[in-house]
């Protein structure tokens, strides 16, 4: 097909698209998680349950349950460039010997899942069409690149100025070692050595590195694509650093800054790094959201402890601010999309016995409480739920105590005991048994067929379906 013809053919399922969405039947999930939330193993998971729906476990989705669900085609996104999500790579690591967990996102991909519904009352109206189609628009992308959204809409100076509080607590003083005083003691004013800011831009790097791998993953760490750039081709977009020595200026003493300064230098980039590749990605994956689905690994934040906890509710919060919120009719929802529904979902509650996961999803309603106020103020009502797209335990009894079991990293069995899970943040000493708690890393379970293309085991994913699209399948 030449450029042309594919011009027209995008024109035209896009115009399609257009049409269903006015109907209310095309509308795009934003499913929204920070980096080791699960967000690729979810996707996969959620394809794999409605491409096999007859035999999958989805009670807990109306059409499924009425039978109305009859088929699910899934497609490549029409009008835009974005590589096809990887489902059936995805789903043969996880499905052939020896299971593994999908590869980490490194860049973006995306799908349009086709729903063929018949409609629920027809026998009450016969003139309505038997059957119609319901089209989810799905994007994935590094969980590192979401953190950058809060920068659009701010300048370098106060960015420079957030990072500087910032280092100075715990953790992030310990891990940023000497590069705390090179930085601060830098002049903002003078004129830029570029040997000195490359080195100081590598110890950078490094520093967020460390944010996010050193001991437990903290969740605030920006500039995102200083960890995964993507497909950058401006390498020099990637040349900045925070500088912290911001705070002993004035506003106009570092806007008449000499061009050549650390300053201007860095700004300029900042201001790059914004636009080229932050505007886009919001604008190609966020800006059309219509329902949210926010994935949050509360059990391993619990087990970092408190000041992980309190970043990573930071983060939630500063990238819920990046959001629009509001119900509207379809045809505002068409031009300028505000999302209608949000549902906040603790992660990986496979690794907690089932009694605890109430628990799970009552502290996740604590630490999000912040972030969904902007979605409650707008007449948006969010949920929390609990959820495990890929269930890789068992529950067992081991000397009268319940625990979890299942097969780790080196394939052989391995089973733990867990301590009860709090419905509320812990304070003081209620800290310990959490920080004391080894968490060992599961493999997928193990046993299933490719070939027969078995279906993941999960918890829940069907009550989360039916949350964010179950009303538009009627």
């Amino acid at each position: 097909m030449n450029k042309a013809s594919r011009k027209a053919t995008s024109l035209k399922e896009d115009g399609l698209a257009s049409i269903a969405k006015l109907q209310n039947r095309y509308f795009c999930i934003g499913i929204t998680g920070l980096s080791k939330s699960g967000k690729s193993t979810f996707i996969t998971s959620l394809i794999n349950q409605l491409m096999h729906h007859e035999k999958a476990s989805l009670a807990g989705f109306s059409p499924v349950l009425s039978e109305r669900l009859l088929g699910v085609k899934m497609h490549p996104l029409a009008d835009t460039n974005i590589p096809v999500f990887p489902y059936a790579k995805n789903y043969q690591s996880l499905t052939q010997a020896p299971a593994k967990w999908p590869a980490s996102t490194t860049d973006s991909s995306g799908c349009l899942l086709e729903l063929r519904l018949s409609r629920a009352g027809r026998r009450l109206n016969p003139l309505k069409a038997e059957q119609f189609s319901l089209f989810l628009e799905i994007r994935d992308y590094p969980g590192e690149w979401l953190l950058d959204l809060p920068l659009r809409e701010m300048s370098f100076a106060r960015w420079s100025e957030q990072c500087q509080g910032q280092y100075q607590a715990s953790p992030r003083r310990e891990l940023m070692g000497p590069l705390f005083d090179e930085l601060s003691q830098l002049d903002p004013l003078s004129a830029v050595d570029e040997s000195v800011l490359k080195s100081l831009n590598g110890k950078f790097v490094q520093f967020l590195h460390d944010c996010k791998y050193k001991h437990s993953s903290l969740s605030l760490i920006q500039p995102g694509r200083f960890l995964l750039p993507g497909s950058v081709e401006n390498s020099e977009l990637l040349n900045f650093v925070p500088l912290l020595g911001c705070h002993r200026y004035s506003e106009d003493a570092l806007n008449d800054a000499a061009e050549n300064s650390y300053y201007k230098h860095c700004q300029r980039n900042y201001q790059g790094y914004v636009k080229e590749l932050v505007d886009p990605f919001y604008k190609n994956f966020f800006s059309r959201i219509d329902r949210q689905l926010v994935l949050v690994d509360v059990v391993n934040t619990l087990n970092a402890g408190p000041e992980y906890l309190d970043d990573m509710r930071q983060a939630l919060t500063s990238i819920t601010e990046s959001f629009s919120y509001g119900s509207q009719n379809r045809f505002a929802q068409l031009f300028r999309p505000k999302i209608d529904k949000v549902v906040f979902a603790a992660t990986k509650i496979d690794q907690v016995l089932s009694e605890d996961h109430d628990a799970v999803r009552q502290l996740l309603g604590v630490i999000v409480k912040q972030a969904y106020k902007s979605a409650q103020h707008e007449g948006v009502q969010p949920i929390c739920e609990a959820t495990a797209a890929v269930r890789s335990s068992k529950e067992i009894k081991h000397q009268g105590d319940r625990g979890i079991a299942g097969c780790g990293v080196n394939g052989k069995p391995i089973g733990y005991i867990h301590p009860t899970i709090p419905t509320r943040i812990p304070e003081g000493q209620q800290w310990q048994p959490f920080l004391d708690w080894q968490i060992p890393l599961l493999n997928p379970p193990q046993g299933l067929s490719f070939s027969n293309q078995d279906v993941l085991p999960h918890i829940r994913i069907d009550s989360i379906l039916n949350e964010l699209v179950g009303d538009k399948c009627l």
